[in-house]
C-alpha cells in the first residue's frame, strides 16, 4: 500500500519484560499525523511466542494485533494504515510478548501535516 507523508526512521524495541510496553509515544499537541504503515515482529526464541499490539488514546487500549510468532521467525504486516492524531490527546502503540528479551517490534511510520477537519 502506498502511504502519503514522509517516511520516518523505523522505531524498533526489544521487549525486555512480559508487561505491556510503549513502543511509540506521541505527545499531545503534535501538529502532524503519524501513520503506522506496518510493523515487523521478530521472535528470536526457540519457542513460538504470543505477541499483542495495541494503540491507545492515553486512557483506553485497542487491540490491533494478537498472534503467535513462530520460533526463530519474523512476521510482517505492511498494510496497517493506522493514523494517529495527537493534537489534543497523546497516542501510543504498545506491545506485549509472552517472554522477555526474545521479541523485537519494529514500526514503520510516516508523518504528514494534520488537516483541520481531522483535529482530535
Amino acid at each position: 500500500m502506498i502511504q502519503a507523508g514522509v517516511l520516518q526512521q523505523p522505531t524498533s524495541l526489544l521487549l525486555t519484560t512480559t508487561s505491556v510496553t510503549d513502543v511509540l509515544a506521541l505527545a499531545a499537541g503534535r501538529p502532524d499525523v503519524v501513520t503506522v504503515a506496518g510493523w515487523k515482529i521478530i521472535n528470536a526464541d526457540s519457542s513460538d511466542r504470543l505477541v499483542s499490539l495495541w494503540w491507545t488514546d492515553n486512557s483506553t487500549d485497542y487491540l490491533i494485533f494478537r498472534g503467535v510468532v513462530g520460533a526463530n521467525s519474523t512476521m510482517w504486516d505492511d498494510a496497517a494504515d493506522l493514523k494517529l492524531m495527537a493534537k489534543s490527546t497523546a497516542k501510543k502503540i504498545r506491545a506485549q510478548a509472552a517472554a522477555a528479551n526474545v521479541v523485537t517490534v519494529t514500526l514503520i511510520t510516516t508523518s504528514s501535516p494534520q488537516q483541520t477537519q481531522n483535529a482530535g
